[in-house]
């Protein structure tokens, strides 16, 4: 390796090797690792075209510097677990008499050399009920190379083969396949390629996996690993080169570079960050809380710009930021439990940027304990997420609801809907529900995320944080397929209408888990008369699939008129609105 700065390339197969003995490592400043599977495959596939795979950027540094400066250093992973796997920290003092090479910039690209070669990638399969300290909902994967690639490719030109792709051992054994990390069993590409030929490997593919071998193991001009050597004394010095590089050309993320920039001498801020996005994640149904949410709500409270950008982290906010740790800590783990308490999860957060006005409140002293407030907080999302008041213009609500709280005392004033009503957002979106939107609602969202939320307000004694609630149809779903339809004498342009009405808020109800399943394919009439009853249900109304219209209208009716109550819309306040 060299002393100069200067670029220079080694092999992928030497490179891991110093990976695997702990000399080649990651700074703090980096981000997780984040590639998902189709990430890696397609690198594989870049890597047998003969594309460059992108240029590095190493510090090369002394166990002297090290112990000296003590910048936070941490080991690479090989057998990786989505969402749970952390980069080991290495010690601060170091006592090996060797260099070492700091990644500053390429640590996707090794850690999925690492992982395709040498380990695994496991991910949760995730789903309503399923919970993560259940191994049966995990999956294990290795890469593999498909040797009938080439006769299968051209038979699907929707769902084409894929060249290489993760397999469970299961999987690969269905097929005719070949692990990618077989191929470091040799040493020299003539063994490998006499392997090949007696496992009557096509031609094809022992070029392909010919190319992939002499990538692997050259280290000079179409080797794997291309990277600028900086060899400064310090490591501010190399951080600095390694800014400068990232301003022109390929850029870090802005929350990267935002991340680099908060945790920079601040030597316990990586892991305070990392830990308290692992114990929100997995809060009640889990969450997906990520480093650019929380880049973005440290800005919003300390009442910084809301912009992702390297400016808006001065060194005033920087500071505010860290010395408002401990408060961050509390106000995002106690607004996270009262998303859990009252039945979100990530399934149905279609806005994260949404639950920051409910952070900075807590943030600034307030308590969501009540029953009464927590009812609150679910109007709050239902009309945010239900208007998409955060998706269009999102630092514009950011900032108008953080000044709509800025002027009152947090800790004397109960969160409610109507701290925002004076709020008007770019093309006149308020944080006010007339009659309007919520025939919208009733007319427009199907069942899926806004359905669930709403729901929640019409069934505000359920606890859906202990139990496992579902979206049922009051109809059953496949009654309206179009033979049953066609059965009971249903016009075909009728038919069309029906379909899309059977996923309205009007024919869903919220049941327990195990009751929706034992209720599924039940016709609603029978279920009824089996003892069942449902909310809103519409008196003297016909339960026969062919009176589905009138149904359909009548519980509409209750509906509608529920959430006029919950929203408190008046008849004066309708007409100002309307």
């Amino acid at each position: 390796m060299p002393t100069d700065n200067k670029y220079e390339d080694i092999s992928a197969i030497k490179a891991l090797k110093l990976v695997s003995d702990k000399t080649i490592l990651l700074p703090d400043i980096q981000r997780e690792y984040v590639w998902d599977i189709a990430d890696i495959e397609r690198l594989f596939e870049s890597i047998v075209d003969g594309y460059p795979i992108g240029a590095c950027i190493f510090w090369k540094t002394t166990r002297k510097t090290i112990n000296q400066e003590k910048p936070n250093l941490y080991y690479f992973v090989r057998e990786f677990r989505r969402g749970e796997t952390k980069n080991e920290k290495a010690p601060e003092v170091f006592s090996d008499e060797s260099d070492y090479y700091i990644v500053l910039d390429g640590q996707q690209r090794i850690t999925s050399l690492n992982i395709a070669l040498y380990g695994s990638y496991t991910y949760f399969k995730s789903g309503k009920g399923r919970r993560k300290n259940n191994p049966k909902f995990w999956v294990t994967k290795e890469l593999y190379y498909n040797l009938d690639y080439y006769d299968l490719c051209e038979e699907d030109s929707e769902y084409p083969s894929k060249r290489f792709c993760f397999l469970t051992a299961e999987e690969a054994v269905e097929g005719n396949y070949f692990k990618v990390k077989q191929i470091l069993a040799y040493d020299e590409l003539q063994d490998f390629l006499e392997y090949a030929m007696n496992a009557k490997m096509t031609k094809k593919c022992r070029t392909d996996l010919s190319v992939l071998f002499n990538r692997l193991h050259d280290s000079s001009g179409t080797g794997l690993i291309h990277y600028y050597c900086i060899a400064e004394n310090s490591y501010d010095e190399a951080l600095d080169i390694f800014v400068r590089v990232n301003s022109t050309g390929k850029k870090l993320s802005k929350s990267d570079l935002l991340f680099s920039t908060l945790i920079d001498g601040w030597k316990s801020g990586k892991d305070n960050i990392e830990k308290l996005l692992d114990i929100m994640n997995n809060k009640g149904d889990q969450f997906n809380f990520s480093r650019d949410y929380l880049m973005r709500l440290c800005l919003v409270l300390v009442d910084a710009n809301t912009n992702l950008k390297i400016n808006s982290l001065t060194r005033e906010t920087i500071l505010k930021v860290r010395e408002s740790w401990a408060k961050i800590d509390y106000a995002l783990d106690s607004m996270t439990d009262v998303l859990a308490e009252i039945g979100v999860s990530d399934e149905y957060l279609t806005s994260y940027n949404a639950t920051m006005p409910i952070a900075y409140y807590i943030f600034k002293g307030g308590k969501i304990k009540s029953a009464e407030s927590k009812k609150e907080v679910r109007k709050f999302l239902s009309v945010s997420l239900a208007k998409r008041l955060f998706g269009v213009a999102s630092n514009e609500a950011l900032n108008a609801t953080r000044n709509a709280l800025k002027d009152i005392d947090c800790k004397k004033t109960p969160f409610k809907l109507d701290l925002f009503s004076e709020i008007t957002l770019t093309g006149g979106r308020k944080f006010i529900v007339s009659e309007a939107d919520i025939d919208f609602w009733l007319d427009t969202y199907e069942k899926g995320p806004n359905t669930y939320i709403i729901l929640s307000l019409l069934y505000p004694d359920l606890k859906l944080s202990q139990v496992s609630f579902h979206q049922d149809h009051c109809h059953p779903y496949i009654s309206f397929e179009s033979q049953y339809l066609q059965h009971i004498h249903i016009p075909k342009d009728k038919i069309e209408k029906w379909q899309k009405k059977r996923n309205l808020l009007p024919n869903l109800q919220f049941l327990k888990g195990a009751e929706n399943e034992s209720k599924n394919k039940t016709p609603l009439k029978d279920w009824v008369a089996q003892g069942h009853d449902f909310d809103y249900h519409p008196a003297g109304v016909s339960l026969e699939l062919a009176d589905f219209d009138v149904f359909f209208e009548e519980r509409r009716k209750l509906i509608k008129e529920k959430l006029i109550n919950i929203f408190e819309i008046s008849n004066k306040y309708r007409e100002r609105i309307s």
